[in-house]
């Protein structure tokens, strides 16, 4: 105990009664310290004592009462530890209450002696005691004596306790404040029909209103404010499930709706067990029962509040985050949610594994069916898919769904598609509604492993995936320029006519008599029923009037489905990427060809003039003109084989052969793993003999090895099948991404993009690459332009001078000469253009351009 507390009630019985509270505190707080002072002494206490007998009047009684307060701070003097003063004002403190009387009610509260002092005048063993006395009990007589008593009051109004007034219990004292209040018995007989929500007289019921009378205790209104919190609830939640009930909800929705009638149902029950038992005789017991009850409420309360606005997979993800809070309640509730709508949320999922159906899942799963002319208009939304499902197994089950579409509708997969839809169908019934997400996500892989599988050797054996790849590549990318060179041939004549006056029919017959007459007839009356050479196709460009057929025509390949839907070749609002790239390299062909072109006429006009004999210097200058310009067009020519040697070892095939690797090297696997017995006996019927001309007889073909047969390759087989490389097919998206890939790298290459965004600027010109290529291959067919201009004038002179029409050969001499004015500084232009952008490439860092713009040179 502190010192300051043990001497303030002695210092207030002793002290004069005119003393206010105010000096009694600081009084009693200065006798404290100089108590617990070590150099305490008598002139202190003196002095504290007279500068307090200043601030009241003076009077007989407050000298005795002074000088008692006096003796006993002298006594206390004496004591030298502080707790033996403690004890010795708790003993003193004692005494005084026991010689202390009950002041009578009629009193006067302002003027009645708080403390009877005649106990302390008679008894000078209070005021001058030898010693301490011992708290201890010395006999059993004694010990009510020193038993724990109640601190005395601490006023100078008369409250004083005894023995007499202890015995008044505080019932007695306290009726007569509370006998107008409503008892707690009466609150428990009609509390049940409140808590129904059922109107009664003693608590008046309202929407989201329930009021309390003002003859509640305090108390007991905090327990009634507690408690009808879950009459609120229940209000509420009624209300909102009967108007969802009455509204178009999807099946998940619903599954909550019924959870949360469940929920009230249970609350029902547990309103009726309570009063029809008797089970609770007081509110906080009460409040106790319902507590489980007011937290299910206010969960299910709190998440119907958005119910409108939050669909069912984003509830399904909420309950399943939920099954690891921290409350048990709250934790079995979500468990049960989460497994009750889990299992209509997997009816979607099995739907689309199985059928590929989206139908009535009310924007509610994460692949949606959205309006396109797509042959597969599907969409897997990722902020859709729920937290409990990876990232990876959705996207397997999107590529399953939509796999299962190709086969069935497009493909025609009719059997094996009703045959694997019945195997997996079985296999995901079989969770039932406990649906362990473990075991339903390696069912879904090995699903995925065997529509991926089965889908790439269809598109590889019945669609012939890889030779259509090759063949875009040889013809629209221009790997077999052979075919280009004689279509160009065939079709030179019309290509330099306007383009109002094209025949698609005309060049499409020069088209298949290219074919025929090239390379590409190796392609002809094959197994495939020519369905990969009769893709191809001649187009002519809408470029507006004037345009000449050079300008106009292209190649284009038609690819239906299913092979449009993983080759993005032409489809409808398509980037045109294989038209860009064709149309880039046709500058090329149609340059050399003109380059081609002009050489052998002038090749054979200069030829023609070395046989005249007469005119020797007239021949022999023009001889030599026409010679330098074929070195300047030989010049000009070997730029462009250079720049397209470069574009298509540099940038086409180097990226085709990445694509090739990561596709067609899966497929040979595929090739070499998937065919079992019965399908290399089926490959060997198909296989046709034939005879040779040394009269052989051999099978048209090459058999496959028979990995069953064969031990060590089917060894080697399953030793390449398991690394990382070899191991995971491309799935139908991923062929597309590959190929779209393969395209945009040819296209964001830095000598062909010309992309406003990505666009790479040279240095010293200040325009891209692309540009600067374009305006070279312009510049040149320009100069071609004029020696073709030249070597007509030429060949007019040839003939005068055969006829020796003196008259009209300064004319055309003059003609000769003009063409050749306006031909060399082509050439110039031409050079200083190459200059530039051999030093754009040299500055742009890249070595691979470095390296171009050193062989360009």
């Amino acid at each position: 105990m502190d010192l300051e507390v043990a001497l303030y009630p002695v210092v207030e019985a002793l002290a004069p009664h005119s003393l206010s509270d105010g000096l009694m505190n600081s009084l009693a707080h200065e006798l404290a310290q100089l108590l617990e002072s070590p150099s305490r002494s008598f002139g202190q206490l003196q002095n504290t004592i007279d500068s307090f007998k200043l601030k009241i009047p003076y009077s007989p009684d407050s000298v005795v009462r002074w000088q008692k307060l006096i003796n006993v701070m002298q006594l206390l003097f004496g004591i030298e530890r502080k707790e033996n003063v403690i004890r010795y004002l708790s003993t003193f403190q004692s005494m005084i209450m026991e010689n202390s009387t009950i002041p009578s009610p009629d009193m006067d509260r302002n003027h009645g002696i708080a403390l009877n002092m005649n106990g302390l005048d008679g008894n000078d063993k209070l005021l001058s005691p030898i010693k301490p006395l011992s708290l201890q009990a010395e006999s059993f007589e004694n010990l009510d004596k020193f038993s724990d008593r109640r601190s005395l009051l601490s006023s100078q109004k008369g409250y004083a306790l005894s023995r007499e007034y202890n015995s008044v219990s505080l019932q007695m004292l306290s009726n007569q404040y509370y006998f107008r209040m409503i008892s707690e018995e009466d609150i428990l007989k009609v509390i049940s029909y409140t808590l129904l929500a059922t109107m009664t007289e003693l608590f008046p019921l309202e929407f989201n209103k329930i009021s309390i009378p003002k003859e509640v205790t305090n108390s007991e209104s905090g327990l009634l404010h507690l408690i009808f919190e879950a009459v609120l609830l229940y209000q509420n939640l009624k209300l909102k499930v009967d108007e969802q009930k009455r509204k178009n909800v999807s099946p998940m929705k619903k599954a909550l709706l019924v959870q949360v009638e469940s929920a009230l149902q249970n609350y029902v029950k547990v309103v009726n067990s309570l009063s029809v038992f008797a089970r609770v005789d007081s509110l906080k017991q009460l409040y106790y029962e319902f507590y489980d009850q007011i937290i299910v409420l206010r969960f299910h309360y709190r998440y119907m509040e958005n119910f409108e606005e939050t669909s069912g997979d984003l509830f399904l993800t909420k309950f399943n985050d939920l099954q690891s809070h921290g409350d048990v309640l709250i934790r079995k509730i979500c468990a049960e949610i989460f497994k009750n709508i889990l299992s209509l949320y997997y009816e979607y999922l099995i739907d689309w594994l199985t059928m590929g159906k989206l139908e009535a899942t009310y924007q509610e799963f994460f692949i949606i069916n959205y309006d396109s002319e797509d042959p597969l208009p599907f969409k897997l939304v990722k902020n859709k898919i729920p937290k409990f499902i990876p990232i990876s197994v959705a996207n397997e089950i999107f590529i399953i769904g939509k796999t299962f579409l190709l086969l069935s509708k497009y493909c025609k997969e009719l059997h094996w598609t009703n045959e694997i839809s019945k195997k997996y169908s079985f296999k995901y019934q079989q969770f039932g509604h406990n649906v362990q997400l473990t075991d339903f996500y390696s069912v879904v892989h090995s699903h995925y492993e065997e529509m991926v599988k089965f889908t790439n050797r269809t598109l590889l054996h019945k669609f012939h995936y890889k030779q259509v790849l090759y063949t875009l590549k040889d013809i629209l990318l221009m790997g077999k320029s052979d075919l280009i060179d004689v279509l160009i041939e065939k079709a030179q004549n019309i290509l330099t006519m306007p383009s109002a006056s094209l025949s698609g029919y005309r060049l499409t017959r020069f088209l298949q008599e290219a074919v025929q007459q090239s390379s590409m007839r190796n392609l002809l009356n094959k197994s495939d029923k020519n369905f990969v050479i009769n893709g191809l196709d001649a187009r002519i460009l809408d470029l507006g009037h004037g345009s000449l057929g050079w300008d106009v025509f292209t190649l284009d390949y038609l690819i239906d489905i299913p092979l449009s839907i993983v080759i993005n070749v032409n489809r409808n609002n398509g980037k045109k990427e294989y038209l860009r790239i064709f149309n880039f390299l046709w500058r090329f062909k149609k340059n050399n060809f003109f380059y081609n072109r002009e050489w052998l006429k002038s090749n054979h006009l200069i030829r023609n003039f070395r046989k005249m004999d007469r005119h020797g210097p007239l021949i022999k200058d023009l001889t030599s003109k026409l010679s330098k310009v074929n070195i300047l067009r030989n010049q000009m020519q070997h730029f462009s084989q250079k720049l397209e040697a470069f574009c298509f070892r540099s940038i086409i095939d180097k990226n085709f052969q990445e694509f090739e690797h990561k596709v067609i090297i899966t497929s040979s696997i595929d090739e070499a793993t998937a065919y079992d017995d019965d399908d290399d006996e089926q490959g060997t019927k198909n296989l046709q003999a034939v005879r040779l001309r040394n009269g052989v007889l051999m099978l048209d073909g090459i058999l496959r090895p028979r990995s069953s047969r064969s031990p060590l390759l089917s060894n080697i087989l399953q030793a390449t099948a398991t690394t990382e490389n070899f191991c995971r097919e491309p799935n139908i998206d991923e062929l597309d991404s590959l190929h779209d890939g393969f395209l945009r790298k040819i296209l964001l290459h830095k000598l062909l993009n010309s992309s406003s965004e990505q666009t790479t600027i040279g240095g010293l010109s200040g325009q891209p690459y692309s540009s600067s290529s374009i305006i070279l291959l312009n510049i040149a067919f320009e100069f071609i332009t004029f020696q073709s201009a030249l070597n007509d004038v030429a060949h007019e002179l040839f003939i005068l001078l055969n006829l020796d029409a003196q008259p009209q050969l300064g004319v055309l001499l003059s003609r000769f000469n003009s063409v050749l004015r306006d031909l060399v500084p082509r050439y110039k232009l031409f050079k200083d253009s190459l200059k530039v952008f051999i030093k754009d490439l040299k500055m742009d860092g890249d070595d691979e351009l470095c390296n171009l713009s050193r062989f360009l040179r």
